[in-house]
């Protein structure tokens, strides 16, 4: 799959790139970040940890969401 060890900011960052808005309500442990496009989930959570250890499960969202495009879109913005 190649480089999969982003942390929190380039994650938000690469997401924003591609259209995904952040959409905090509240105050809480995670970022709520809803996709551009009808997706199923309609947004994704990521944690606000310095360091992020579940970049597998962002991707696996990610590819639930828009398939391997969005995926390949989001490696080539981290």
């Amino acid at each position: 799959m190649g480089e999969t060890n982003f942390n929190r900011r380039q994650c938000i960052r690469a997401l924003i790139k591609l259209g995904f808005t952040l959409s905090n309500k509240r105050f809480g442990i995670h970022d709520k970040l809803v996709a551009p496009f009808p997706a199923n989930p309609p947004f994704i959570m990521i944690p606000r940890h310095k360091e992020l250890h579940c970049q597998q499960a962002i991707l696996k969202e990610l590819r639930k969401m828009g398939g391997d495009e969005l995926i390949k879109k989001f490696l080539e913005n981290l």
